[in-house]
Order: C-alpha cells, then structure tokens, then sequence
C-alpha cells in the first residue's frame, strides 16, 4: 500500500466505523451481555453506549409489537451455538419507531 492511499484508508476508517451498526457480547456469560456497541448503533436505536452496556445481546429493549418470535429465536439459537446467523428483524428505537435490520 503505497503512503497516499495509507492516508486516504486511515481517513475513511474512522467514517465507516461510525455507520457499522454492531454491537460486541460477551459469549461466557449467560445470559449473554453486550461489552461493546458502535456508535451507528446508537445512532440508529437512539439508545446511548451507557444504556445498551451489559443488557442482554438479544437485545429485549428493541423488541415491540411487530417483532418477530422467529427471528428472536434465530437470533438466541444463534448465541447460545456461538455461531454466525444472517436474519431479518424488526427493531424499535429507543423513540418507539421501528427500524428493519438485516
């Protein structure tokens, strides 16, 4: 990588990091408690990092009238394996609208 585009990576980190939305959870406690979450997923949820810290990585605060029993599943099957899962699930922000989450 040449010096230029070392700096041009280095100044678009910070930018794609803001927008990942994912939250990090520690996998040998149980129930599974969140350790980290990203500042996109702030933004999106409207929960602060101080509010979604050791709450449960299924995530129960984002859960409303149109989540799906399925995709919670999928979701708790999902840590409790300590596997990957690609899913849909219907969240709400911490304001009550929802937000679709692939």
């Amino acid at each position: 990588m040449t010096s230029q585009a070392s700096k041009e990576s280095d100044w678009l980190k910070p930018e794609f990091r803001s927008y990942r939305s994912f939250v990090v959870a520690n996998a040998q406690s149980s129930p599974c408690h969140i350790i980290y979450c990203s500042d996109g997923f702030c933004r999106l949820t409207g929960y602060s990092r101080a509010e979604v810290m050791q709450r449960s990585a299924v995530c129960e605060f984002l859960h409303g009238p149109l989540t799906s029993l399925s995709a919670v599943q999928v979701v708790k099957q999902a840590l409790a394996a300590g596997t990957e899962q690609h899913f849909e699930i219907l969240y709400y922000r911490k304001d009550g609208k929802y937000c679709a989450i692939k």
